[in-house]
Formats: C-alpha cells, sequence, structure tokens
C-alpha cells in the first residue's frame, strides 16, 4: 500500500511539473534589495580583513548586468584617498569582485583549509575600470550526498564561513538541505502516524542522505527533537544569510519515499 501510494503521489507531482513549464530561467533573481545585498557584502568583507574593509566601497546595482543578459558582472576601480571601488549587479557579483582584488592584485588567498590575508597598505590601485561578466548565469554548489559527510555536524560559525566562501568564488545557485526532517515530521503527524513511527524511518545525522534517497530507513537513528529543532533554526539562518547575498538557494522536494506505517 505504501509503495502504492508513493508511486501515485510521485505521478501526479511529474504531471504538475510537466504543466509548469517555463520558457526561460529569467525569473530566478535574487529577492533581496541591492542596499540589502550592499550591505550583506559589507558584513562580509568585515569578517574577512577587519578594519581593512573600511577602504573598499561596495555597491550593488542591478542594472548593472542588463546589457549582459543579466549576467552577473562587476566592476573594480581605485576611488579617492587610496580607497577600491567595485560595483556588481548583484551581492554574489561583488563580493567575487572584491576577491579577484584581493588575489590577483593583493596575492591573498581564502580556502577551507587556511588563509593567506596580509592586505597591502596602501591597496594596489587600479589603472581604469576593471569589468568582468561571469559567461554562465548559474553556478550551481554541492550535492545532496555532501550535506551528510562533514557539513552534517557543522554549526553556524562554520556555515557563515562555508556561505562567505561561496559568495567570494562566484557560487549564486547553492543547495540548502538542513532541517528538511523536521518539515517532514510535521507533515507525516499531519498525516496520522505516530512519533514511533517516524523515529523508524529517519536514519541518525550521518546517513541523512542515503535515508532521503531511500537507500536505507532507520540506521543510527532516532533523530532527537533537539536535532530537528537546531537544524530548523540553522537553516533558517543559513538561508537569511544566502538570500541577503543575492543567492538562489535549492530547497529540497519531495522525493516519493514515505514511512511505511503510511500504509496503516
Amino acid at each position: 500500500m505504501s509503495r502504492v501510494l508513493s508511486i501515485t503521489i510521485l505521478i501526479n507531482l511529474y504531471i504538475f511539473a510537466a504543466e509548469c513549464k517555463f520558457e526561460t530561467l529569467a525569473h530566478l533573481k535574487p529577492q533581496a534589495t541591492d542596499d540589502t545585498q550592499a550591505r550583506a557584502v559589507g558584513d562580509l568583507l568585515q569578517r574577512l580583513i577587519g578594519a581593512r574593509a573600511n577602504e573598499f566601497i561596495v555597491v550593488v546595482n542591478r542594472s548593472l548586468g542588463l546589457a549582459n543578459g543579466d549576467l552577473d558582472t562587476y566592476e573594480l576601480r581605485s576611488a579617492r584617498n587610496e580607497m577600491i571601488s567595485v560595483t556588481g549587479n548583484t551581492g554574489v557579483a561583488a563580493a567575487t569582485g572584491i576577491y579577484n582584488y584581493l588575489k590577483y592584485f593583493c596575492n591573498c588567498h581564502v580556502s577551507w583549509s587556511g588563509d593567506q590575508l596580509r592586505v597591502p597598505s596602501p591597496l594596489p590601485s587600479i589603472t581604469g575600470v576593471l569589468k568582468i561578466t561571469t559567461p554562465n548565469r548559474f553556478r550551481y554548489y554541492q550535492n545532496v550526498c555532501t550535506q551528510s559527510y562533514s557539513m552534517v555536524w557543522w554549526d553556524w560559525e562554520r556555515w557563515e564561513r562555508e556561505i562567505d566562501w561561496m559568495a567570494l568564488n562566484g557560487i549564486n545557485l547553492p543547495l540548502a538541505f538542513s532541517g528538511q526532517e523536521a518539515i517532514w515530521q510535521e507533515v507525516y503527524l499531519s498525516l496520522g502516524l505516530n512519533q514511533s513511527d517516524i523515529d523508524s524511518f529517519f536514519t541518525g545525522p550521518a546517513f541523512l542522505a542515503w535515508g532521503r534517497m531511500s537507500n536505507l530507513h532507520g540506521w543510527g537513528g532516532p533523530l532527537p527533537q533537539s536535532w530537528h529543532l537546531k537544524q530548523l533554526y540553522l537553516q533558517y539562518k543559513i538561508l537569511d544569510r544566502m538570500r541577503s547575498l543575492g543567492m538562489i538557494p535549492v530547497l529540497p522536494a519531495f522525493a516519493g519515499q514515505v514511512p511505511e506505517a503510511i500504509s496503516r
């Protein structure tokens, strides 16, 4: 019965998806205002280089990309008082411009294993205007399994650093899969399942990706309610930060599997 129900739901989802055709992906755009994105990039820069961030002028102006088919574009130029000005059509574009300046003008580097951020003083000047446009509208990051490797244990501090790294490297279409079991729990409870049914279905944290793909169930579980709550609030912060930088987070949808107890 559960398999029949699962297949029925999948068929309905496929029919719905088939009817939702988009001629273009032009509707996928950052929802945060230009000012919000500029502030988010300024905050990122403060986290990255501290007080030296005050030597940069950050502007987000979405009209900058219109002439290039809405592709992410940034402009770098020297400004008064030995400052550097960066303008991007999105927060991600502006952050990428800053990082490219730090890399290629200041010999700096930001990585997962360590940083080199000895920013020279004064900041190296730029001759004229350096304008760069990406050839790719979307830059996708992660896959569904990465969430169940080391990422599953990350706290907000580690996620904040990762999101900063995404913006600096031009990622604008990242996966955001944290906390989904908390939502599925509410859905399953609303369908009449009890907590024991759900506890025997979800895997433990290190195996969530495989549970989400229906490779196994219950292994390493159950998930405590404290886990659901912490992951849900972590997801709120992740989404808020991604969107403030002009990213378009990719959220999970129904993958087709349900607890066996749903057949009751």
